[in-house]
């Protein structure tokens, strides 16, 4: 059942982790009054305010102590009565409570439905919904400080909503004309349809590209590479600030690539870091193996930095290794300095020299990571359009004005009414105006039971 279809109903579900110590279910919709008075058997208590009750859990189950919250509509979450029931966190005891709630009347939440119900009563706007689904994933504070950003902030509705007005107007306009062509110039000046294209492309692709910078740094990989024995995995245990790879002065220890997360505390990012298998012609099955994960994954990464012994002069080894990540502009680091620089070190120009056996200058190196990261980062005063399918939306959009701009000289009204109904409309569904709020499922659908 689509989540529109069950608007009226009561619906249920835990809002927290399991395993937490204490567990909250929420319940919202017309029967919370009713619910509320039939497990407590008390009077309702104050809106707004924690109170303590003993809480019927059905036949031959010993009532639950509970901290009771009630929200009357339209000041809660969903804009509907809401309540909350802080209880003891155990499976068992919310298993038991969620079912006797069934057994009463309500039902159990479909994902993000608490979500879609307060976007549908206007407690927040779609891209608030969305920022919270991403707040409450998100696995860095540079992910949580977006989101909440724009959940607090909602710089995208007040970004959209002037060519929402703008959009309205030209609709009802081209509408109108449908049936006096020879008059579509005198009401519908097309000069006004072309600046209107015009502003929204350019807002719109704005909000597109800075989005996709989020979502490239939400999933950062930062890889290392170069030939065998120049001391990557010693460079991944340096940063990570831990012996998490193994180390060997035997060449191509490592055959497979290794990954851990590595945090970058100034811009609150973590990404993932990569050692590999060295970069280098040979005939041993699994090292070669490893060498073809290796070039994929330098494909597929977001940064690279490129390892070699700046100790000794570089050798065709090193020299092919480089080539074949050049394209990818690697950060180019010399390794053991404790050993000396050699002369012929810069020929392949590196950015800093680095001892991964005493430590010398990876605080440096921390800091080049952290500038390459930060120069890629979303601007924080462009909004973001958070979740894919709101994604496809905008590139939708972008697609129906281009399409509105191609029938603008054919003088064909009717044609013309019908791509800026459609340029209108997309940009509703983008802003959580659509006409058909069904549309939201595959985004809600997507949401944490609960949320």
């Amino acid at each position: 059942m689509r989540l529109v279809e069950r608007l009226g109903t009561t619906i249920a579900a835990t809002a927290t982790a399991p395993g937490s110590v204490i567990g909250i279910i929420r319940v919202s919709g017309p029967a919370v009054r009713h619910l509320l008075e039939r497990l407590s058997g008390t009077p309702l208590p104050p809106p707004r305010r924690a109170v303590l009750r003993h809480l019927d859990l059905g036949d031959g189950i010993p009532p639950e102590q509970a901290l009771v919250l009630f929200f009357t509509a339209p000041a809660s979450y969903t804009g509907e009565d809401l309540a909350e029931f802080h209880v003891h966190g155990a499976g068992p005891t919310l298993s038991a409570f969620l079912d006797h709630l069934f057994s009463l009347g309500a039902q159990p939440a479909l994902p993000g439905e608490f979500s879609f119900r307060a976007v549908v009563n206007g407690k927040i706007s779609l891209s608030q919904a969305a920022a919270l689904s991403t707040l409450i994933n998100a696995q860095s504070r540079f992910q949580s400080d977006f989101a909440r950003r724009a959940l607090l902030f909602d710089h995208f509705e007040r970004t959209i909503a002037p060519l929402l007005s703008r959009w309205d107007e030209a609709e009802t306009l081209a509408v109108a004309i449908v049936d006096f062509p020879d008059h579509i110039t005198e009401y519908l000046p097309l000069e006004k349809v072309s600046a209107l294209l015009t502003d929204t492309e350019t807002q719109i692709q704005r909000l597109l590209d800075n989005s996709r910078r989020f979502d490239r740094l939400s999933g950062a990989r930062l890889l290392i590479v170069g030939r065998p024995n120049v001391g990557k995995s010693s460079l991944f245990n340096r940063l990570l600030g831990t012996d998490r790879a193994l180390v060997s002065p035997e060449p191509g220890t490592t055959r497979d690539y290794l990954s851990a997360s590595l945090m970058l505390p100034s811009i609150g990012l973590t990404v993932e870091l990569c050692d590999s298998a060295g970069l280098r012609e040979t005939t041993n099955g699994v090292e070669t193996a490893g060498v073809s994960r290796t070039l994929a994954l330098t494909e597929v990464s977001t940064h690279i930095i490129f390892l070699f012994d700046g100790s000794a002069a570089p050798n065709d080894e090193d020299r092919s290794a480089l080539a074949l990540v050049a394209h990818r502009d690697p950060l180019i680091v010399a390794n053991k300095s404790d050993r000396g620089r050699h002369p012929a070190a810069g020929e392949l120009s590196p950015a800093l020299f680095v001892s991964t056996h005493t430590g010398a200058g990876i605080g440096d190196l921390m800091d080049m990571i952290t500038a390459r990261f930060t120069a890629e980062a979303p601007d924080p005063a462009i909004p973001l359009i958070f979740h894919e399918a709101r994604h496809r939306t905008a590139e939708e959009l972008l697609a129906a004005c281009a399409a509105c701009r191609a029938v603008l000289d054919a003088s064909d009204a009717a044609l013309l009414a019908v791509t800026i109904s459609r340029c209108r409309r997309l940009l509703r569904e983008l802003a959580g105006r659509a006409d058909d709020i069904s549309v939201y499922d595959r985004i809600f659908s997507s949401f944490c039971l609960g949320k």
